[in-house]
């Protein structure tokens, strides 16, 4: 059955309470997929997600290399931007197979460019943003 919440996220301090109070949710195996526009915040809520979990190192956005792996205090993490994919079939090159374990929290920002390789999201958060205004929908999948 899903599940739909609404955040108006006025600054970075509400941003990184929305992510504390999410890491709850997370269960070993669980896909979360982050959409939005360039700016809306995705991936400093991963940050602040990731942060709240017990990694300790830079969370930057993988746009360049497309994935980073972390581990955190009890689970680890696989953080994929797929902004830079021009076809979803170069994520087998990437060992995408190898990635999703069922043991590791997959991030993935830009879901939508890894149409029909991705597994399915457990999670969807959609950032939007206008003008100073933005806006985290959070909707349980499953």
């Amino acid at each position: 059955m899903k599940n739909t919440t609404v955040h108006e996220v006025k600054n970075l301090s509400q941003l990184r309470d929305v992510a504390t109070a999410f890491k709850s949710s997370l269960k070993p195996g669980a896909v979360i997929y982050l959409a939005g526009d360039l700016g809306a915040g995705k991936t400093t809520f991963t940050q602040n997600l990731l942060a709240a979990c017990g990694v300790k190192e830079h969370v930057k956005s993988p746009t360049y290399n497309l994935y980073e792996t972390y581990q955190g205090s009890d689970l680890g993490f696989v953080h994929m931007d797929l902004y830079r994919l021009t076809d979803p079939e170069e994520l087998y090159f990437l060992g995408i197979e190898d990635l999703i374990d069922g043991q590791q929290v997959l991030l993935v920002e830009w879901p939508d460019k890894g149409a029909g390789v991705m597994p399915k999201a457990d999670w969807m958060l959609l950032f939007e943003a206008q003008n100073l205004n933005r806006t985290l929908t959070i909707t349980s999948e499953k």
